[in-house]
């Protein structure tokens, strides 16, 4: 019936085509133009640009890797390049919009836990150096290879376009790993500068739309463009061997915390070894976090080895526990599997490099992405509230970690169309 109703329904014709144009541009860095493992890179943004708005969603960054190391092979971890940017920053306007170190952790970890054996293995490939391995592609003695990778985990995803028309200037900078950390190399003496970056490019789309289009837009935006973000806060704790708990004050501070995401990684770096996207079990027995010294869950997260109860928790998270069809590699990546207990990563074997990670929800309108704009609440607010993470483990453990922490959380950008300047609110 509703297909015949729509038949008959001759008032819905869809609208004529709006004066528009999509624009490719490419933005080198400001910085330079050769770069070594180690270096920043900084992309400058144009801005004051008349009625016009980045796709970020569309744009990638672009760049030539190249192994100067004439006698050894060097090889992306299985995220591929990705995984060798250690710390995302964006600037707006002088204010920082987003700052998260250890950035390449928490892109692993979601890497493993959303993306298909089938898109690591070819279209993950080919776009970045990606696998459904340990291993990523291999750079071989004197080569190059060229990829390309969108801006995932930044604000810069949210699902609107980025008005340029602003004053105020966009810096990204790109803070590259060491070698050590963010490659794993065939030779333990290799060096940051034995790794180059070049022909770097910002491949950004955007949307000019016509004066007519822009005066609606503008007029339906109430004077101030407004743009909910997802973001990321990084806390860094260490455990010794042997040590059974750990309590660690987070910091995080914000008024909506969406989500606490937890990388357990050796503390110790083997430049032959898969390290970034290597993430320990550890005999963990149970985890929580209290704010302001509410917990939650109410009931902690249990673990017993086999990881079970850690990644329904995590596929809470992502929305994905009743969506069978979800994707996601995070066992099929050789025999180590999801709760290897301390994997080493020695030589990025598949078979002893670990996929363990934490993700628990702390939001209370569990609605898919697509609604979230309906949500009446969201988050829970930490601002003057201490934040805690406590981790118990059933035996000592056998090695010195680090646990990188991740906080996810909401920032809104408000871009004022009478100043054309920009505010953030956390």
């Amino acid at each position: 019936m509703a297909a015949t109703t729509q038949k008959l329904n001759y008032a819905n014709v869809p609208p004529r085509a709006t004066s528009s144009r999509a624009l490719r541009n490419e933005v080198t860095p400001s910085n330079g133009s050769d770069f070594t493992m180690n270096n920043s890179i900084i992309f400058d943004l144009p801005s004051n640009l008349n009625n016009t708005f980045w796709d970020a969603q569309s744009s990638y960054v672009s760049l030539v890797v190249s192994n100067g190391d004439a006698t050894h092979d060097v090889t992306f971890e299985g995220g591929g390049f990705p995984a060798c940017i250690k710390r995302i920053v964006i600037e707006l306007g002088g204010q920082t919009l987003f700052s998260c170190d250890n950035w390449n952790s928490l892109y692993m970890a979601m890497f493993d836990l959303d993306t298909a054996a089938q898109f690591r293995n070819n279209a993950g490939k080919v776009l970045f150096g990606a696998a459904n391995a340990a291993k990523g592609s291999t750079i071989g003695e004197g080569e190059s290879l060229k990829v390309c990778f969108p801006l995932v985990l930044t604000p810069f995803m949210a699902n609107k376009y980025w008005p340029l028309i602003g004053r105020d200037r966009i810096r990204i900078r790109l803070e590259l790993d060491t070698a050590h950390r963010g490659l794993i190399c065939e030779n333990v003496a290799i060096t940051d500068s034995d790794v180059t970056i070049t022909d770097v490019k910002l491949v950004q789309y955007n949307l000019e739309l016509g004066s007519d289009v822009m005066a609606q837009v503008a007029a339906a935006s109430g004077g101030t463009m407004k743009i909910a973000c997802p973001s990321y806060q990084h806390h860094q704790s260490s455990i010794a061997a042997t040590a059974s708990a750990l309590s660690a004050t987070l910091g995080f501070s914000m008024s909506s915390l969406n989500r606490i995401i937890v990388a357990q990684q050796l503390q110790t770096v083997a430049s032959t070894a898969a390290y970034i996207g290597n993430r320990s079990y550890a005999d963990l027995e149970r985890f929580s976090v209290s704010v302001g010294g509410i917990k939650y869950p109410q009931i902690d997260l249990k673990e017993n080895g086999s990881g079970s109860e850690t990644l329904a928790e995590a596929l809470v998270s992502q929305r994905a526990l009743t969506s069978w069809g979800h994707q996601s590699s995070i066992e099929s990546i050789g025999t180590a599997g999801f709760a290897a207990n301390e994997p080493t990563g020695a030589l990025g074997a598949d078979n002893d490099t670990g996929h363990y990670l934490i993700d628990l929800d702390l939001e209370s309108q569990r609605v898919a992405g697509g609604e979230s704009g309906m949500q009446l609440v969201a988050g829970i607010n930490t601002i003057g509230q201490t934040v805690q993470a406590q981790f118990n483990y059933s035996n000592g453990l056998g090695a010195a970690h680090v646990l990188n922490i991740y906080g996810e959380h909401t920032v809104l950008c408000m871009l004022d169309l009478n100043s054309l300047t920009w505010s953030i609110a956390v």
